[in-house]
């Protein structure tokens, strides 16, 4: 358990790894049934076929599930990420797995258990009951008919009851358990070396037949992508707005027709002095504050200069250099009990000092405005703009279908974008993933430039409020440079790679001389004209250290070093050199706060556990299993 621990340390890895586990056995989906003559398998599983309609169902379930998670806006390249079509097979396998050993072992799942299970599903109920419309509104949205859904859910109660057969004999041990979680909380006081490749002497200058080496070897970092040359017309509803005018007649009947919109309640400009209560401030305290507030308010009521009282003797850091002020306010916009003290106020007016969890305030008003509506006059050049805007948005979506129409028909942008007021534009750098250099950075643009033929004009695409259409002059091939093209840039990444090569030969060859000796590290150090910084404690599951940066080899060696082997075997590799690491010493963290977290720490340890079990029983099954995957599937 020790090594699964190092191996997936951070805590959010593994819980990660274990919803992804989860699924495998609580959320499955369909049975292919008995042998299918169907030859658009998905893959054979013993005795039985998952066809491929029942993989393509599943799949696009799990779609629109990932879409309802981000709301709609779905990364482009997250299915591939995901690898999902792969990971929705393999469960389908293990699913079918399960559900024959299943079979073997008499488990079953009848028809009440699945209804139960529905109407106490929480996602289904409104205040606490069942609600149809809730149900009915999900089956549309992972488009599933309610016999399909009754009959996915079958077959996860039963994978779940055979699961749950399968994991109850798992235990945990109360000396491992404290082991872990000392694994996991206690902190590391780490040291370190640092090699600077700029600090290295001796780095070999480049001669032309060594560059040329390097080049050949490493050419495919410097290959030049595939590009476009396009002419393209980018435009939104705004391009619109010098093309719509609006008559007097109808801003004024906007604004008869929309009064509300024009009522500016009532406001004050305020000022304040805070004299602010201590927490956990004693009665005795509090009327200690209370007097000086009324003392101060006397002060000034006697004719004392607000906004010098206020720099003087104000607790709130955030206005006593302004003299208390704390601008306009209006109804609804501060505490209440400000709200009601200071709109009783007149102009000039000093309140008595009022209490609110921050202290005492004294409020002066400095001027008052009454309830009031903004005259036509001064509302008519946004109401114009307002009609204009409204107008130019509905027209857009019929204004874009007729500019594409003609551009498509005719193949002639340029003189579509005059005819229709548009600028076309032109551009000759874009990439397969970079969009329109200074116009928009989207991926699926790109690809839908790159489909196209020469000549050819584009979908009609959209972006928010903007439109866009294309066409394609030229593709550019990728293609690998000639040295002389980037030759500055080949000798900087060689002599970065040579300087990079030479402190990592140092640093290993200072860790063996340490190994050997820990004891002696900072004699080594010295000798060497380096010296060990320290690092802030950090836990094995950081992930992330200070200096040392966030990656594989950080990880590594955050699980792996010991009281037993302090110096880190291996330099690590970080943003300002080679690292060499050693561990100082433990500290150990508090047994107070493992007896609080002890039950809840002992049910994800067991839970961990199981899964670990479970894809163990799971390989053995697969391996004892005759699965054929149709392979122009993946």
């Amino acid at each position: 358990m020790l090594d699964l621990m190092r191996r997936h340390a951070s805590s959010w890895i593994i819980k990660v790894a274990l919803g992804g586990i989860i699924v495998v056995f609580i959320f499955f989906f369909g049975w292919g049934g008995p042998l299918e003559k169907d030859q658009h398998y998905a893959a054979k599983v013993n005795n039985e076929v998952i066809s491929y309609d029942n993989f393509y169902n599943t799949y696009q379930t799990e779609i629109e599930k990932i879409r309802l998670r981000f709301r709609g806006a779905m990364p482009p390249d997250l299915l591939e990420k995901l690898n999902l079509k792969k990971n929705v097979l393999d469960r389908l396998v293990d699913q079918s797995i399960l559900r024959q050993e299943a079979t073997k072992l008499g488990l079953f799942v009848n028809t009440t258990d699945v209804r139960n299970e529905i109407l106490l599903d929480p996602s289904f109920q409104r205040n606490g009951a069942f609600d149809p419309q809730i149900y009915k509104m999900y089956l549309s949205t992972v488009k599933m008919t309610p016999d399909a859904y009754e009959k996915t859910l079958n077959q996860e109660l039963l994978a779940s009851q055979l699961a749950k057969l399968i994991t109850d004999s798992v235990k945990t041990d109360p000396d491992e358990l404290k082991t872990l979680w000392h694994f996991q909380n206690d902190k590391l006081v780490l040291d370190f070396l640092l090699i600077k490749p700029e600090d290295l002497k001796n780095i070999p200058v480049p001669d032309e037949k060594a560059l040329e080496a390097y080049f050949k070897k490493n050419e495919l970092r410097y290959v030049i992508p595939a590009s476009a040359k396009i002419e393209y017309v980018w435009f939104s509803w705004k391009d619109l707005l010098t093309n719509i005018s609006i008559t007097e007649a109808e801003a004024q009947s906007y604004y008869r027709l929309n009064q509300k919109e024009f009522e500016n309640p009532e406001k004050i400009k305020i000022s304040q002095i805070l004299l602010k209560l201590p927490d956990g401030s004693t009665d005795a305290e509090k009327e200690i504050i209370k007097k000086n507030a009324a003392e101060l308010e006397q002060k000034l009521k006697s004719g004392a200069d607000f906004p010098k009282t206020a720099q003087e003797s104000s607790q709130d850091e955030s206005t006593a250099s302004k003299g208390g002020d704390l601008g306009w306010i209006t109804r609804g916009s501060v505490n209440q009990a400000i709200e009601d003290e200071a709109f009783k106020l007149n102009k000039g007016q000093i309140s008595a000092p009022i209490l609110t969890d921050q202290g005492y305030h004294l409020i002066m008003v400095e001027e008052k405005v009454e309830e009031n509506i903004t005259p036509f006059e001064e509302a008519r050049d946004k109401i114009i703009q307002r009609l204009k805007e409204d107008q130019a948005k509905r027209q857009i979506s019929g204004f874009a279908e007729d500019f594409y129409e003609q551009t498509y028909r005719t193949e002639k942008l340029q003189e579509q974008a005059k005819i229709f007021g548009l600028e076309a534009h032109e551009s000759d750098s874009v990439t397969k993933s970079g969009g329109i250099p200074g116009v928009i950075d989207d991926a699926a643009i790109s690809q839908e430039i790159f489909e196209l033929k020469t000549g050819e004009v584009s979908k009609l695409l959209r972006n928010g409020d903007n439109y866009l259409v294309a066409q394609l002059i030229e593709k550019i091939p990728e293609r690998i440079p000639a040295l002389s093209e980037v030759q500055s840039l080949v000798v900087k990444d060689y002599e970065k790679d040579q300087a990079i090569a030479s402190s990592m030969k140092r640093a290993e060859g200072l860790i063996e001389e340490l190994t050997k000796d820990p004891s002696e590290a900072d004699s080594i150090a010295k000798k060497n004209d380096l010296s060990w910084n320290s690092l802030d404690p950090v836990s094995r599951t950081a992930g992330f250290v200070q200096h040392l940066g966030k990656s594989n080899q950080v990880s590594e060696m955050l699980t792996s070093i010991s009281r037993n082997t302090p110096i880190y075997p291996i330099p690590i590799t970080t943003p300002s050199g080679t690292a060499i690491v050693r561990l100082s010493k433990i500290e150990p963290a508090s047994e107070d706060e493992y007896t609080k977290g002890a039950s809840e720490f002992r049910s994800w340890v067991l839970e961990v556990k199981r899964t670990e079990f479970l894809k163990g029983w799971l390989r053995m099954l697969r391996d004892k299993s005759s699965i054929d995957i149709n392979p122009k599937l993946l």
